[in-house]
């Protein structure tokens, strides 16, 4: 009997357990297609969060963010210049809340991408979410290899389009058409030989 109430209480409690997490959506992506991706921070304790930091792994290509209301966002980069973490201050959010944060970020090689995230609670206590399973799972990304046909654009979907398309097109555009030439060649060569009749007939 008490094995029978333990069990249903795991079940019970399991989700809201879960719900308390740091997550990401979506879990899957195609390889070398820009995606965006929405963390959801609960806080699970009777003090406020105030702060979040992620570390972001090797080969995980972060773009940009959007900007997240209240928030004070500080970019980690390496030497080379690929943002690395970044981390979030200036909110809190309390024990009945829940703060999303959204980032556009893309791979080309297939595999799962672990995401470490740093929880701190008011009073300076640090809760990370590194492990790849319980306790404290860390946001995970799986990217999947993309297929010709739905391979998406490597570039930054926000970048600007190329300009050879837009000089060609306007070049296209702008060029004189060869049409009104010929007509006026034809024109002058009508009044020629009609001038020509004229005089020899008053010859």
């Amino acid at each position: 009997m008490i094995r029978r109430t333990l069990l249903a209480l795991a079940i019970i409690l399991a989700p809201v357990a879960a719900g308390a997490h740091v997550t990401i959506t979506p879990k899957t992506a195609a390889a070398n297609g820009s995606t965006e991706y929405v963390l959801r921070v609960p806080t699970e304790k009777d003090v406020p969060t105030i702060s979040l930091r992620l570390v972001f792994p090797d080969n995980f290509e972060v773009q940009r963010f959007r900007s997240a209301p209240g928030w004070t966002m500080e970019v980690e980069r390496n030497a080379s210049g690929r943002i690395t973490g970044v981390t979030w201050t200036g909110r809190k959010i309390s024990r009945e809340e829940y703060e999303q944060f959204s980032f556009l970020a893309r791979s080309k090689t297939p595999g799962t991408y672990k995401i470490e995230a740093y929880q701190t609670y008011d009073g300076g206590e640090v809760v990370g979410w590194v492990n790849p399973a319980e306790p404290r799972p860390a946001p995970q990304v799986t990217i999947a290899a993309a297929t010709n046909d739905a391979a998406a654009p490597a570039g930054d979907p926000f970048a600007a389009a190329p300009a050879a398309s837009a000089s060609q097109s306007t070049s296209d555009a702008t060029s004189p058409s060869r049409a009104p030439m010929w007509l006026g060649g034809s024109s002058l060569l009508v009044a020629l030989v009609a001038l020509a009749l004229s005089t020899r007939k008053r010859g």
